[in-house]
């Protein structure tokens, strides 16, 4: 049996009921509420659609850069998944906690600060309290891409400034990549 929309009380059958039941409710009282209710609770999901575009506004290129960096992080943990530490090899078997690590520091080569392949999983104690275990680091990095690829790594531009724009494309991008590899249980 249907059940009025407002009440929940259950309602007659279709084919002899009132035109007033067959719209889902037990009385014009309770449609009345139930629009009024639906139309108080658009107007604060419109609210709040606005005051958090206000709040996106006005936020600094910096702010914006460093959610995206919280994103690529995200990403990186998400890709890495089930990976020993790209220093020291110490196993992804949830007893320590994990980082996202750069090859080279944000600070020393800002031009590959949300680039992929500079940032690999690693365990808590080489990212912070070994600044990166970096000769380690450089090791696995040459077997697993060849001395080339950590040629250019280390040879790549200083610093880049990105734009606004490009921070705003990257984060939509890394919360889809985020969002797919979640989907897909790896």
């Amino acid at each position: 049996m249907r059940k009025c929309r407002y009440c929940k009380v259950e309602l007659p059958k279709a084919k002899n009921s009132k035109p007033i039941e067959r719209h889902g409710f037990c009385s014009y009282e309770h449609m009345a509420q139930y629009g009024h209710e639906k139309a108080v609770e658009l107007q604060e999901k419109a609210k709040r659609k606005e005051v958090r575009q206000a709040k996106e506004r006005i936020k600094t290129k910096a702010q914006h850069a460093r959610e995206l960096q919280t994103l690529v992080n995200k990403y990186i943990r998400l890709r890495d998944q089930g990976r020993p530490c790209i220093s020291c090899e110490k196993p992804d078997d949830g007893s320590h906690q994990r980082h996202a690590s750069h090859y080279r520091s944000v600070g020393a080569c800002s031009s590959l600060r949300f680039n992929t392949l500079n940032i690999h999983a690693s365990c808590a104690q080489c990212n912070s309290h070994k600044s990166g275990n970096i000769l380690e680091y450089r090791i696995r990095l040459i077997r697993m891409f060849g001395e080339a690829f950590v040629d250019r790594l280390e040879c790549a531009p200083k610093s880049q400034a990105y734009s606004l724009e490009w921070i705003g494309r990257a984060k939509k991008i890394f919360r889809k990549r985020c969002k797919t590899i979640k989907r897909a249980g790896l």
